[in-house]
């Protein structure tokens, strides 16, 4: 009885936390991500462009962390297709050069990791208004947020 209550408040706290999608190719980088967000955020990872454009297809997902070197330029196809379907992002990178260029926010690798889940509520705050809520088919297209450029390290 104990395990199907704890079961029963995992999948129920599950549905209400934020999904959010961290996309690195770098392995490590994901499951470190993973086990620093995994409080706050139902988290789902994806080590490929192609992995990451599936799973924006078949998930609802509220943001996305995206590595800008995403090899072999997948990284431009996954942040447009998330632009497409209204999903707010945060590009990590440690191409300082590549951050000043960006309209979005950036996270400068090395970050500190205390500074991802700020972040990541800072950009779901700013896209709030323009994004319906999940397991609503048709997401609003997003716009640049009130975080637009802004580099955190």
């Amino acid at each position: 009885m104990l395990m199907q209550l704890t079961t029963a408040r995992f999948l129920a706290s599950a549905a209400m936390r934020p999904r959010v999608l961290i996309v690195d190719d770098e392995t490590l980088i994901c499951e470190l991500l993973g086990l620093v967000l995994e409080e706050d955020y139902e988290v789902v990872c994806a080590c490929t462009s192609n992995e990451a454009l599936q799973l924006l297809a078949e998930q609802s997902i509220d943001v996305m962390l995206l590595d800008h070197h995403l090899p072999p330029g997948g990284a431009v196809a996954v942040a447009r297709r998330a632009d497409e379907i209204g999903v707010p992002m945060v590009w990590m990178t440690g191409d300082h050069a590549a951050a000043e260029t960006h309209s979005r926010p950036v996270l400068l690798k090395p970050f500190h990791i205390d500074r991802v889940s700020a972040v990541l509520t800072e950009v779901r705050k700013s896209s709030h208004l323009l994004i319906k809520p999940r397991n609503q088919p048709g997401r609003l297209p997003s716009s640049d947020s009130a975080l637009g450029g802004a580099s955190f390290a």
